[in-house]
């Protein structure tokens, strides 16, 4: 499975954001994201919502690489900010921490360039087992 091509053609977010994977594997990912100026706010400082924003995919890979049911969501994301990024590319790794038959645990780090540590997360995705769909009007 084509991680990337999938959802550079299934997710709006993630095509605007140029995310790349890095690396998938059981309880692990690391994605990357460019600096661009239309990501940043004033100050040339990385927006925190575009930091949160990378932090939920590469925390949502970590859960597709465990993942036993047919979806998962982004169900908690807990994120502390610890220096301003201005240094791209940046790097994110997602670990997971526990797995439950509902719910899976990760934890997140986002740095720049450098290596430098910007923000740390943990994250909860709900694993999705069935869906049912309703019918309109009933």
């Amino acid at each position: 499975m084509d991680l990337q091509n999938i959802l550079e053609n299934n997710d709006r977010v993630f095509k605007f954001l140029e995310v790349k994977i890095l690396d998938v594997k059981p309880g692990y990912s690391k994605i990357q994201i460019p600096y661009k100026e239309e990501f940043c706010r004033r100050g040339n400082v990385l927006n925190g919502g575009i930091i949160m924003t990378a932090i939920d995919f590469a925390g949502g890979l970590a859960t597709l690489s465990v993942n036993d049911g047919i979806d998962q969501v982004t169900q908690e994301l807990k994120v502390n900010f610890l220096e301003p990024m201005y240094k791209g590319p940046f790097t994110v790794e997602g670990k997971v921490v526990r797995k439950g038959r509902t719910a899976v645990i990760v934890q997140i780090e986002f740095r720049d360039s450098e290596g430098k540590l910007g923000a740390i997360a943990l994250g909860t995705w709900y694993i999705i087992r069935d869906r049912v769909v309703k019918k309109e009007g009933g």
